[in-house]
């Protein structure tokens, strides 16, 4: 559940934050997390949920994403704060606090080789 096309490989897995499954960023600052969406006709989908050390909501995604397409949620390594999302329905994002401390979906124009090697392009 939550990795879909992407593989079920060690790293992949160890990655992958999943529902239950919770996963602390490279600053250990904040932790994502996989929350259930609403089904979409039927389908189960995901939410991305990031949280601060207190427990806090900092972000949540307006959008939900289908397991049947297959999604994963990850921390980027070499960001202290940098959450990818990888749907294979609607393709790549990464959420990101600004200067001002508030978090921002992008669409991913530049993939970093390590989430390409997840992604599988």
């Amino acid at each position: 559940m939550g990795c879909g096309l992407f593989g079920r490989d060690s790293e992949t897995d160890e990655r992958a934050v999943r529902p239950g499954e919770p996963k602390p960023s490279p600053s250990g600052l904040y932790t994502a997390y996989a929350e259930d969406g609403a089904p979409q006709n039927t389908v189960k989908t995901l939410v991305d949920v990031i949280r601060d050390k207190d427990g806090n909501e900092v972000y949540r995604d307006d959008a939900a994403y289908s397991t049947r397409h297959g999604v994963l949620f990850t921390w980027l390594s070499t960001e202290p704060n940098q959450l990818w999302i990888l749907s294979s329905d609607v393709g790549t994002f990464h959420v990101a606090p600004d200067n001002d401390g508030t978090w921002t979906k992008q669409h991913a124009t530049n993939v970093p080789p390590e989430i390409k090697d997840l992604r599988g392009y």
